[in-house]
């Protein structure tokens, strides 16, 4: 029996899909049945439990012969302590996987995990690493996917309207773009697979593109060129607060193109085969971003 938690996410949804699609006992884990129910009706049992409740979520691995786990939301907008929050989450996850005796273990982490602090939210995970390590007995793989190409998906209203990109990176700093789903995918065969000890993989698409790249070839997609413009860390912050983002998180979220721009948030081993997904930007764009872009557009003319 293989255990997906936050099966509601991405990651863990894609996951569940490859297992399920292979023939694979797959109990899903999440803090609604409502948003599994479609992960059901492929054959996977459907269990609640909220990622902080340590008992539940016990009882949720019991009997596995591995699990994959993540922290779930990667950001909470308006959470007056999402480091706290981060914490309280991965130790009760900890405790569950120690309790119910899950002998092998995937965690989603991220690229800059090594670092104990100065990269926002990756430091939770560095904390969540580190528990995950210290488990009796068990084999444990941290996956670290680099930057979700999916996060260009909040962009898509300027390249619609205006057709710019705006963000804080350096526009001439490499990204290691992937998808979700190739985490997701990555991480099921992992289960399936097995290794042993403790390990860390980073995980990256085929190419690493920067956001002036990755602007010209939505540009190219598109057929019109794209432009993209840096802000500035200060007006990245500001403009933040100005949303409504808690004081702590909108900190936390500046730590990353800080640290990206500085070259401290970056991954750290050779590309190698076994971490590099099979989803370029130019499938991304044409399979997820340019759809997405047109549903826009037509839900802007239906309002308008």
């Amino acid at each position: 029996m293989y255990v997906i938690t936050g099966a509601g996410g991405r990651t863990g949804r894609a996951a569940a899909l490859r297992l399920l699609a292979a023939g694979h006992p797959v109990r899903v884990v999440g803090r609604s049945a409502h948003r599994l129910a479609d992960l059901a009706e492929r054959g996977a049992e459907v269990r609640e439990a909220d990622q902080s409740d340590a008992g539940a979520m016990a009882a949720a691995l019991d009997g596995a012969d591995a699990a994959y786990v993540a922290l779930q939301p990667n950001y909470l907008p308006d959470h007056p302590d999402f480091a706290g929050f981060q914490d309280t989450a991965s130790a009760a996850l900890t405790e569950a996987l120690a309790l119910s005796g899950v002998p092998r273990v995937v965690a989603l982490s991220s690229w800059g995990a090594q670092h104990p602090a100065g990269t926002g939210p990756v430091a939770g995970l560095h904390r969540f690493e580190q528990r995950l390590s210290a488990l009796p007995r068990a084999r444990v793989l941290s996956l670290r996917p680099g930057w979700f190409m999916e996060n260009l998906l909040d962009h898509a209203d300027s390249v619609r309207t205006d057709r710019r990109i705006t963000a804080p990176f350096s526009p001439d700093v490499p990204l290691p773009l992937i998808t979700t789903g190739d985490v997701g995918e990555a991480a099921a065969a992992a289960l399936v697979q097995g290794w042993d000890g403790v390990r860390v993989r980073e995980l990256r698409g085929p190419e690493d593109v920067t956001m002036s790249g990755m602007a010209r070839a939505v540009g190219d997609a598109l057929g019109e060129p794209v432009r993209y413009e840096q802000c500035g860390l200060a007006e990245f912050h500001a403009g933040l607060l100005v949303a409504g983002v808690a004081p702590n998180v909108a900190a936390m979220m500046t730590e990353v193109p800080e640290a990206v721009n500085s070259g401290r948030l970056r991954m750290v081993e050779p590309r190698t085969a076994a971490g590099t997904t099979p989803t370029s930007p130019a499938v991304f764009l044409a399979e997820v971003f340019l759809p997405a872009l047109e549903a826009r557009g037509d839900r802007a003319a239906r309002q308008g």
